[in-house]
Formats: C-alpha cells, sequence, structure tokens
C-alpha cells in the first residue's frame, strides 16, 4: 500500500509524460523552423536575383527611350510635335491588353520558360530601336515590345505566390519593385556613359544596343537559376520540400495542383475591389512613369545639358528607392497598408503641388526629388495588399494582371501630360500627378473602412470552413469569400 504521504506515482508518471511531451513538441517545432529557413533561403537565392536584375533591366530597356532622346535621337530621326509622345505611348496600347494573356500563358508553360522567352523577346526588340530610321518604325517597334513585356510584372507577382506565404510575400515584391526605381538610378548615368562611345554609330544607337544585350545575358541565367515550383524544386531536400509545402498549405498559398478556371477569371473581373486596387496603382504608375521617362527632360528644362541632366536624373530615383525599400518595413510595423498608401499620397500630393507652384530651380529640383520618396512606395504597397486579399489560383493571377495593366495605362496618359508647350515649368503634368495622388488617397479610405464593415459581418456569422471534407478544386473555388477569411486592411 502507498503511504500516506507518499507522492501519488501515477501523477509523477502523468507529469513525466507530460515535459516529455512538450520536448518533443518543441524539439519538432524547431526542426520545422530550421526546415523553413533552409527552405527560404534556397529560394530567395533562386528567385530573387535573377528576376530583381531582370525588371531592373526591364525598367531600363522601356524608357530608354527618353534617354536615347536626351542623346538626340529626335533631332537625327527628325521627329517633331507630339510625335514623340506617341513614341513613348505606343509602347503601352499593347502592354495593356497582353497582361492578362500572358499569367494565363505562364501558368501554362511554367515561369522558368515563360519569364525567360519574354524577356528575350522584348530585348531584340530593343536592339530593333537601334535600326529604326523612321517615326514609323519606332512606333511598330515599340507597339511590339509592349506584347512582351506586358507579362513580366504581373508574372513576377503571380510566380510569388505559388512559392511564400502571404506575409513573406510583402518585403520580397517591394525589393523586387524597388528594382525599377534602382534603375531609374543608373539609367541616366549609363546612357551618359553609353551615348559617349565613339564608333560608326549614333550615341543613342549604343544606349539601345548594349542595354538589349544585357538583357539576354540575364534571361540565360534566369533558366538555369529559376524552377517552377515548391513541389518539382530540384535544389530542395525532401523534407525541407514537406515543411514547406505545409506552411504554404496553411497560408492558403496558391497550388500548382489548382485548375485554370474560367468561373474565376469573370469573379476577378467583376470585383470592384480588383479594379480598386487597379486604380490605385494606376494612379500610382502614373507618377513613377513620367519621372522615369521624363526625369532627364524635366531636369534639363531647369537648365542644364542633356549629359548633365542624365546624369542629375539619378537623385530623385536614388529617393524613391530609398522610400521603396522602407515600404518592405513599414507594414511589419503596422499591418494597415491603407494606411501608409494615404500617408504617401498625402505628401505626393503636397510635394507636387509645390513644384507646379513655384519658380525658383532648386526648390523645384529638392521637390522633384521628395515626390519620387512619396511616389515609390505605393506600387509594391498595393500589390501586396491585393495579394494578401484575392484568393484562388485563377482569380489572383488575373488580378495580378488587371492591378499591372492599369499601370499601362497610366504609362499611356502619362506619355502625354508633360507636354512641349508646357515647358519649361510643367505645371499641366506637376498638377495632373497631384490629382492622381488625392485619387489615391480616397480610394484607400473607402477600402480601408470596406473591409473593416466585411471583417466584422464575417466575425459575426462566425463560420468555419471543414478543409478535409473538400477538395483542393473546391477549396480554390470559394476565392476570397472563405468563411475564414479575414481581409488585410
Amino acid at each position: 500500500m502507498q503511504s500516506e504521504g507518499d507522492p501519488d506515482q501515477s501523477s509523477v508518471m502523468s507529469s513525466k509524460d507530460s515535459m516529455q511531451i512538450n520536448t518533443e513538441e518543441s524539439s519538432s517545432r524547431d526542426t520545422e523552423q530550421k526546415l523553413i529557413k533552409a527552405y527560404l533561403r534556397k529560394t530567395d537565392l533562386r528567385i530573387l536575383p535573377p528576376t530583381f536584375a531582370m525588371y531592373f533591366l526591364s525598367v531600363i530597356d522601356r524608357n530608354n527611350i527618353g534617354n536615347a532622346k536626351a542623346a538626340g535621337m529626335d533631332k537625327h530621326l527628325g521627329l517633331h510635335g507630339t510625335q514623340f509622345n506617341w513614341v513613348i505611348s505606343a509602347f503601352f496600347f499593347t502592354y495593356i491588353f497582353f497582361e492578362v494573356p500572358s499569367n494565363i500563358l505562364l501558368k501554362r508553360f511554367g515561369p522558368r520558360i515563360w519569364l525567360p522567352f519574354i524577356a528575350v523577346c522584348w530585348s531584340i526588340l530593343v536592339g530593333c530601336l537601334a535600326a529604326a530610321k523612321s517615326y514609323g518604325a519606332l512606333i511598330t517597334v515599340r507597339v511590339l515590345l509592349g506584347i512582351f513585356e506586358a507579362g513580366y510584372v504581373p508574372g513576377f507577382i503571380y510566380l510569388t505566390s505559388f512559392w511564400y506565404t502571404r506575409r513573406q510575400q510583402a518585403p520580397r515584391i517591394a525589393l523586387f519593385f524597388s528594382a525599377g526605381v534602382f534603375a531609374g538610378i543608373w539609367a541616366g548615368p549609363l546612357a551618359s556613359r553609353l551615348q559617349s562611345i565613339k564608333g560608326s554609330l549614333e550615341g543613342y544607337q549604343y544606349i539601345f544596343i548594349i542595354e538589349a544585350s544585357m538583357t539576354v545575358a540575364v534571361a540565360i541565367i534566369m533558366v538555369f537559376m529559376m524552377q517552377n515550383y515548391p513541389i518539382s524544386a530540384t535544389f530542395l531536400k525532401e523534407d525541407e520540400r514537406a515543411a514547406a509545402l505545409r506552411m504554404l498549405e496553411a497560408d492558403w498559398a496558391l497550388s500548382p495542383k489548382a485548375k485554370y478556371s474560367t468561373q474565376q477569371v469573370l469573379r476577378a473581373l467583376s470585383d470592384w475591389t480588383v479594379w480598386a486596387y487597379a486604380i490605385i496603382f494606376w494612379a500610382a504608375a502614373t507618377g513613377g512613369t513620367t519621372q522615369a521617362i521624363f526625369g532627364p527632360t524635366l531636369i534639363g528644362a531647369m537648365g542644364y545639358t542633356s549629359t548633365r541632366a542624365q546624369a542629375l536624373s539619378a537623385a530623385p530615383s536614388a529617393c524613391g528607392f530609398v522610400g521603396q525599400i522602407l515600404s518592405m518595413a513599414l507594414p511589419r510595423i503596422y499591418e494597415r497598408y491603407s494606411v501608409w498608401i494615404m500617408i504617401f499620397s498625402a505628401s505626393a500630393c503636397a510635394f507636387y503641388a509645390i513644384i507646379a507652384s513655384v519658380d525658383k530651380i532648386h526648390v523645384r529640383f529638392v521637390f522633384l526629388c521628395l515626390s519620387n520618396f512619396a511616389l515609390s512606395p505605393n506600387m509594391p504597397l498595393v500589390s501586396v495588399w491585393m495579394s494578401n486579399n484575392v484568393l484562388g489560383a485563377t482569380k489572383k493571377g488575373v488580378a495580378s494582371a488587371c492591378t499591372v495593366m492599369l499601370g499601362g495605362i497610366a504609362g499611356l496618359i502619362g506619355s502625354h501630360i508633360y507636354r512641349d508647350k508646357d515647358y519649361p515649368q510643367y505645371r499641366f503634368g506637376h498638377i495632373f500627378v497631384c490629382i492622381c495622388n488625392a485619387v489615391i488617397f480616397l480610394i484607400a479610405l473607402i477600402l480601408n473602412l470596406y473591409f473593416k464593415y466585411e471583417n466584422k459581418r464575417r466575425d459575426c456569422k462566425n463560420e468555419s470552413l471543414d478543409a478535409d471534407t473538400l477538395t483542393v478544386d473546391e477549396i480554390d473555388a470559394l476565392c476570397d469569400n472563405r468563411p475564414d477569411h479575414r481581409y488585410t486592411r
């Protein structure tokens, strides 16, 4: 018999068992975290360097027409009036319409093949710009260029939805977009050096040829570095793959097994929030695109020489780069994308109002730099916000494409807001961008209030999802109408 006052042996055994279970669970969690860290490290090294470099070159390739103008292309080819503006905007006529088809083809052929393929195609066309001898030839090549460049940005956003959780996507998409601003830092100085080459060609022709060659080189590297999806990636160990798939499934990341759905295409096109994100992206891209293309022109109008204006155009881009890097950290501090978007859009609105209202050159240049700082974060912020809130493999692919598609319309309209007749102040263009940022503020506020209402409504209904009784396709078909989904505000 157990004497009175002796410890209960069953109680002691139970306590020991409990401690052992807790230790095993803790060890299992530590192992899982190590596997996920290894997965992210390997994935980042495979995906981020080539896609960052390619977007850097993509932005240079689409905007080097502005550097070529500063290098004398318009005079050499006899362009006059608004012809140069139409050369710029010709790119965006096709860029707008080929983003959705490109994401569908990406799903069909896989990102490892599709993204390098379109990069090689557009780089060949950039090289053809050097051979263009007339206004009509420039228009034709720029129209074709828009077809192939259209798929790259929505393709990357879509790609990250298969490899990362929604929280992990945010800094990586911000880093990706920072490559575009980083391109603005180097585009001017690089073009300045290339146009100075002494040879049998005009200076602007060397800009096109050499920059196109750089894109081909990175596209070849991309084929060997990238792989399509985690489930088939050969650079992962089996335990790393298993841990990654568990993590992605828990976060509702997209599954490569999910089938193409026409119904989800229609859902995306009829969802007003998708178009709200797209309008924000359009308004943000209007400022970013015009800065990238007309930066040397705006600075040259302040009295600087062509070469000096090319070099000084790096300063506003450097400020934009800082702003975009900052956007990687801000959602981690306070996860309200709408609030950060409203802060940056209000700041940009104020800065452009100042540029439009003052005449002093140095003041205008300083606020041109500050405005680029405030403009740059909103494109990655709204892209991540959209990606967090839209579920469904096909719907997210279409939503990504629609969001960036309206960015193409920004280029189409933005090509005509800085007009020669407004030289040297260009007030019309500055006021237009100011109004665009006011629109961003308003739409972000509306989305914030709507998502707050919708989340509260779903909380009151208190419904749950029985994932065990549904197939992958059935869960995917629910999109963001899943009862357990809550919108990020």
